[in-house]
């Protein structure tokens, strides 16, 4: 049992072991991006889907082994484009993990599709595959997959039960860049992938997304979706018109400045650099803190490795929010990320907490830790020693 009591703990007065709070996560950043940026704005090109933004999908296309990968506003927007290709009939029905950020179900949301809610594992929060099938109805139409913190979903499971009942596939893996299912990493495992590059991802172009896929006809009609319906890729790219782009569909505003397009370069570029740090960092919190009573390690899926986009820790559900208290009182700013998405007001009305028992133990187990690549080793050394500090036994 913890001694919650302890008069060393800095929540009861005692020393804080770092004077100076660790943040959660950090962006990192170095002098080749700030060079990146000016230069695309001397350019004068800054608007949309400009010759960076072209060189940061075709270097990400082949980072990630797909043939498309186009650069969106945000993961949000590509979910939502992922749907919106697909012309669903109205209120079809859209499988979707209960813990999982909005944006996941916001996309088939969008295209007047419903959500139905589906447990996830107690141990990562990804889909549980043992339930997944008992969601699925005749008016069932996609599965949305999810990464969550960098693990991979068992991808290989999923997809093996779509294409069993004909289903589509949408995989959010906005947490998961550079992380490797089956040896590929993310991105091609379904038939469309979205990433996030918001400013607390393994990369970042402060706000961004990208939508991937092997599917050219997908590929094609989405250029023209996040291009406000408008043939205006082509026409950039073939120069076969005489100074005008025509409108060929309803579609809306997703391109992305040619500012982030350049920063998303040299982020890509040094994406693995970063990723192995975060490994360094997770490997040192792996090693220091097993054996702790009371405190567990996240799963990773099988044939999986985590791009250690967020660390957590499993505590005891009666302690968890006076451990994170402690924690940041020690100066280690640790948090509980989200809650499941039918705790709520949107989607409460979808399902309850007993028919959630998985996503309820995860959320209710679940700490998270600092770590991104500009985490210092002193900074690192204070987390474990705070977290060694809490976990202190009563005597």
């Amino acid at each position: 049992m913890i001694f919650k009591n302890n008069p060393e703990l800095a929540i009861n007065g005692g020393t804080a072991i770092s004077s100076e709070p660790i943040l959660i996560h950090k962006p990192f950043l170095e002098e080749d991006d700030f060079q990146a940026v000016d230069k695309a704005l001397r350019s004068t090109f800054v608007s949309g889907d400009g010759p960076d933004c072209r060189e940061f999908e075709k270097e990400l296309a082949s980072y990630l082994g797909v043939k498309h990968a186009l650069f969106v506003t945000s993961a949000t927007a590509a979910l939502e484009l992922a749907f919106r290709v697909k012309d669903f009939p109205q209120d079809s029905e859209v499988i979707c993990p209960n813990f999982t950020y909005t944006s996941t179900a916001l996309g088939a949301l969008y295209n007047n599709l419903k959500i139905v809610l589906a447990d996830v594992y107690a141990d990562n929060g990804s889909l549980d595959i043992s339930k997944l099938e008992s969601y699925i109805t005749p008016r069932t139409v996609a599965i949305a997959a999810v990464d969550y913190g960098g693990i991979p979903a068992d991808m290989d499971a999923i997809m093996q039960i779509a294409r069993k009942h004909n289903l589509y596939v949408v995989h959010d893996t906005a947490q998961s860049i550079g992380a490797s299912y089956k040896g590929f990493r993310t991105g091609c495992q379904a038939e469309v992938s979205t990433f996030s590059f918001h400013g607390t991802k393994n990369l970042t172009t402060g706000e961004g997304g990208a939508l991937v896929t092997n599917d050219d006809d997908l590929a094609n009609r989405i250029k023209i979706l996040r291009e406000k319906g408008t043939d205006k890729y082509s026409f950039l790219t073939d120069n076969i018109t005489r100074g005008y782009y025509e409108y060929v569909d309803i579609g809306n505003s997703y391109v992305q400045s040619n500012i982030l397009g350049a920063l998303g370069v040299t982020q890509l570029r040094k994406l693995n650099k970063m990723n192995a740090r975060r490994r360094e960092i997770a490997e040192y919190y792996l090693r220091e803190l097993k054996d702790i009573p009371g405190l567990d390690f996240m799963r990773i899926t099988e044939g999986s490795e985590s791009n250690w986009h967020l660390f957590g820790i499993l505590v005891p559900e009666e302690d968890r929010y006076f451990i994170m208290d402690a924690l940041r009182a020690e100066g280690v700013l640790s948090n509980v990320h989200y809650t499941p998405l039918h705790r709520n007001r949107y989607y409460s009305s979808l399902s309850s907490d007993a028919e959630m028992p998985g996503s309820m133990e995860f959320f209710g187990r679940l700490l998270r830790l600092p770590i991104y690549p500009s985490l210092t080793d002193a900074e690192r050394d204070y987390v474990v020693q705070a977290v060694k500090k809490v976990f202190t036994q009563a005597k």
